[in-house]
């Protein structure tokens, strides 16, 4: 997939992560699917093996080798935190149901302040973000159901996900912050991931079907393509507009649960799930710095001019040189 270096379009920038998280959770729904049979390890070895494969001409291409000595360690963080955050959510959907594992694993928002302030080293947060995070941990409750066990291994699962989801978050601020591409951090992940799961995929490799093959390589190739289509459209757009387009993947799953899983949220976890998606959206939109979807798809290094400074610069410098081309016939 070629990225895309049109001027910015915020409508163009919504309608590509829009299909990006149709992908996630198409993906998702995959792994909900595949026989328990299948080692969660070899679902995220394949997963990460695919997605190398897929970003890997294009950095190449970019040429971007080098890691600067001082981001080795944050690289390493957001790795095996996004791993681990992976490996919980695949988990947890094998356990829960798709959409409680989703909305448990999409909480990630809610624990990024506190993460913020231990990795950062800030102590200060907007005082507005606290409600929200009281709002989101009162959804997170009505999804564990408290008439029921509430420390089940999935829920916790899920919430383990969340919370190693925040971790790879607030590294992947930090790295945008030192002005790190977007390319080499996804490509140095999935490197680092598919090294990581190997091991445990061969140790444990359960031989597929041919239809769980296709299930397989479908995993990979969907994260793959929807990692690409959020990375050229949050070059369309920034950070507050299109992350709380990430709840769409709720949705997204909930409709696949609902229709072809038969699988239909009680009314606790519908009640839940829109408490996680108000707070998590009024988290975005009040622009608060941990609380921004961290920024993970920013313009890379050399795109750090807003786009609209861009646009009106290349105005300014195309009608620069209409004047200096009519001063010349004159």
């Amino acid at each position: 997939m070629k990225i895309d270096s049109r001027s910015p379009n915020l409508s163009f920038g919504i309608f590509l992560t829009i299909g990006a998280y149709l992908c996630f959770a198409l993906a998702a729904s995959i792994v909900r699917i595949l026989d328990v049979r299948i080692p969660t390890t070899q679902i995220l070895f394949m997963q990460s093996i695919i997605s190398v494969i897929f970003i890997t001409p294009i950095f190449i291409k970019k040429r971007l080798f080098r890691v600067k000595k001082e981001l080795i360690k944050l690289h390493l963080i957001r790795s095996l935190s996004g791993v681990g955050n992976f490996f919980c959510y695949f988990l947890a959907i094998k356990q829960l149901n798709l959409v409680d594992a989703t909305v448990l694993a999409y909480t990630a928002p809610f624990y990024t302040p506190i993460i913020w302030m231990f990795l950062a080293k800030e102590k200060k947060t907007e005082k507005g973000i606290w409600w929200t995070i009281v709002l989101g941990f009162i959804g997170i409750t009505l999804i564990l159901k408290p008439t029921q066990t509430l420390l089940k291994a999935g829920s916790m699962i899920g919430i383990t996900a969340g919370i190693l989801g925040s971790i790879a978050l607030v590294s992947i601020r930090l790295l945008n912050q030192k002005t790190e591409s977007l390319i080499r951090t996804l490509f140095y992940y999935f490197f680092i991931s598919t090294l990581l799961t190997a091991p445990f995929a061969i140790l444990n490799w359960f031989h597929p079907t041919n239809s769980e093959w296709m299930f397989l390589i479908s995993i990979g190739v969907l994260t793959a393509f929807a990692q690409l289509l959020l990375t050229t459209a949050y070059m369309h757009g920034t950070a507050s507009f299109l992350s709380p387009i990430s709840y769409s993947m709720i949705i997204f799953t909930g409709l696949i649960s609902s229709i072809f899983l038969k699988q239909i949220p009680g009314y606790l976890s519908l009640i839940g799930t829109v408490l996680i998606i108000i707070g998590g959206s009024i988290s975005y939109i009040i622009k608060v710095k941990p609380v921004k979807f961290i920024e993970i798809f920013e313009h890379p290094p050399e795109e750090k001019i807003h786009f609209w400074r861009k646009v009106r610069l290349r105005h300014h410098h195309i009608e620069v040189h209409k004047n200096q081309n009519n001063m010349k016939k004159d």
